[in-house]
């Protein structure tokens, strides 16, 4: 299949060519507005245009008239940012804020640690850091945290670059900036997150990337396109080349579990993707 490659998406295509697969079978969900969604350990959770929070159970989506601006779901459980900036944590079916505060996103998707981004300040301490700090929750802390306003061990990483989103899987992170520059994290222990101080560039230009529950790595460039990373091996973490993922419809996030990608378009639509 011939692609007509724009500016943009010849400088992601800098290690190959790019191969492009079609995806047919997919199917629109009973969402409006769509702003996010994420899948990961077998659960689907996403985000509407008023920040309400729904969560997919069998067919049905379902809502506790919650609201956050962004929400994540893996193996550390269901986590959100709330419209303050606050990290929370679904314990007992409700959403319980902790104490970090000022982020943007966050990602569950680690192994059992959770990662987000935006300026770190602690309610009990006020520590403040840079606009471009990378925080990990470790794994200790995150399953142990029950209570709201119970304190949660962090790390932080600052950069020279303003990051705009992180996701990790079992023992990596993929992170964006926003000059939509491609960074990795190689080797996160859980317990410690070290192994988020080396950070890496990898070729390539995306506006958000995702890694799922098993490693896969799938990401969206500032024109709605959608790629997926092959090659990545415990020999090769990084990867080899991008394949262009093609959906028909320009894309603003994709999350991927269990070989469904979920795609969010620029309109607001949600498709549900066999792959």
């Amino acid at each position: 299949m011939k692609i007509k490659l724009s500016s943009a998406l010849l400088g992601l295509l800098t290690i190959s060519v790019a191969a492009s697969q079609s995806v047919h079978d997919c199917k629109e969900i009973k969402l409006r507005n769509v702003q996010q969604i994420d899948a990961g350990a077998g659960q689907v959770v996403a985000v509407d245009r008023t920040r309400r929070v729904f969560h997919l159970i069998g067919s049905n989506w379902i809502t506790q008239n919650s609201y956050m601006k962004h929400v994540s779901v893996g193996p550390a459980g269901i986590w959100g940012v709330d419209r303050q900036g606050f990290i929370n944590k679904v314990v007992a079916g409700k959403w319980t804020r902790t104490a970090v505060n000022l982020m943007k996103q966050v990602d569950a998707g680690g192994d059992q640690f959770v990662t987000a981004t935006g300026t770190f300040q602690h309610q009990v301490s006020k520590q403040q850091v840079s606009p471009t700090a990378n925080l990990c929750v470790n794994r200790s802390s995150a399953v142990a945290f029950k209570t709201p306003g119970n304190s949660v061990s962090t790390v932080w990483t600052a950069t020279s670059v303003d990051l705009k989103y992180s996701s990790c899987g079992r023992n990596a992170c993929w992170l964006t900036n926003h000059q939509d520059e491609v960074l990795f994290f190689e080797k996160v222990d859980p317990f410690t997150c070290q192994g988020m101080k080396i950070m890496r560039k990898v070729k390539g230009s995306l506006s958000m990337v995702e890694v799922a529950t098993d490693g896969s790595v799938y990401g969206v460039n500032n024109e709605g396109q959608i790629f997926r990373r092959d090659g990545i091996s415990i020999q090769r973490p990084r990867g080899t080349s991008w394949t262009h993922i093609d959906v028909c419809l320009p894309a603003r996030h994709v999350s991927y579990d269990l070989g469904r990608l979920w795609v969010v378009t620029k309109t607001g639509v949600a498709l549900e993707c066999l792959m």
